[in-house]
């Protein structure tokens, strides 16, 4: 019992001893705690991520810009305005008299003017080199070029030609050619010609050489009871519904019009195959 009378004195004596043990016993009591705490925080969050991976996420909704594509497409692509027949707002519907006395109903356009022709037969223009006969050292040779625009040059021009004739002394109409070499065959003769292009040949009198140049054209205007237009060819002009055009090309299967006043072109495709 005196022992536990001599505590309060100790306790009076050594107080700081006793006020540092409680804290630090209150400073471990802290850190356990602290650390529970820690642990049960851990565990939330462990529980709360494994909820996050089973949980399936909602699908992100697809947003529809059809729409917006659609006018921004109409906007940068705006319709072409056309006010030519047959659209009349800016151009009445107009009536042509024939010659006839018969009206045309211009509604397209096509009734009238280039558009109206039609193709009678296309014909090809060639260049033909012949050989006629021989003469001596020399033959007699026949030149006719279709698609020259000097009608004179058209017909069967003949000139007489040895290999020894020079080129500054060849006849005008065997222009075309040079004569390169004459052969006596059983046959008759045959003559290695080069023409100004620089296209080597041999002319026979059984094989003449023949190239297609160009064509012409016979032509019919519907609208108007005329004369057709026959052998026309490239550059000829044409007098169509007042108006004046020019032929600027011919092709097997068509023919390009073209008008003086505005150059504008109109192309007649033939319907024969």
């Amino acid at each position: 019992m005196k022992s536990l009378g001599s505590i309060p004195g100790l306790v009076k004596r050594h107080y700081e001893k006793v006020i540092l043990a409680l804290a630090l016993l209150i400073l471990i009591g802290a850190v356990v705690y602290l650390n529970q705490m820690k642990n049960a925080e851990n565990e939330k969050i462990d529980t709360y991520d494994k909820g996050i991976t089973r949980r399936k996420p909602k699908p992100i909704q697809i947003v529809d810009i059809g729409v917006l594509s659609s006018a921004m497409s109409r906007a940068t692509n705006a319709p072409s305005l056309s006010f030519t027949p047959p659209h009349n707002l800016f151009n009445p519907v107009k009536w042509q008299q024939r010659s006839d006395g018969q009206r045309i109903k211009v509604e397209t356009g096509t009734e009238v003017g280039p558009a109206a022709l039609q193709i009678v037969k296309i014909s090809p223009l060639s260049t033909i080199i012949t050989l006629d006969n021989q003469s001596g050292s020399g033959v007699n040779m026949s030149v006719a070029q279709e698609a020259s625009t000097n009608r004179f040059m058209r017909q069967k021009l003949q000139a007489y030609l040895t290999t020894n004739t020079p080129m500054d002394r060849i006849h005008s109409r065997t222009r075309l050619f040079t004569l390169k070499d004459l052969k006596l065959l059983p046959d008759g003769p045959a003559a290695e010609i080069e023409l100004i292009d620089g296209t080597k040949t041999t002319v026979t009198t059984n094989k003449p050489f023949a190239r297609i140049e160009g064509y012409k054209v016979d032509l019919v205007y519907p609208p108007e009871n005329r004369r057709p237009f026959t052998d026309k060819r490239v550059g000829d002009p044409l007098a169509l519904a007042g108006e004046d055009y020019n032929i600027v090309a011919i092709t097997p299967n068509e023919v390009v019009v073209s008008a003086r006043s505005n150059d504008r072109r109109t192309i007649i495709r033939s319907n024969a195959p």
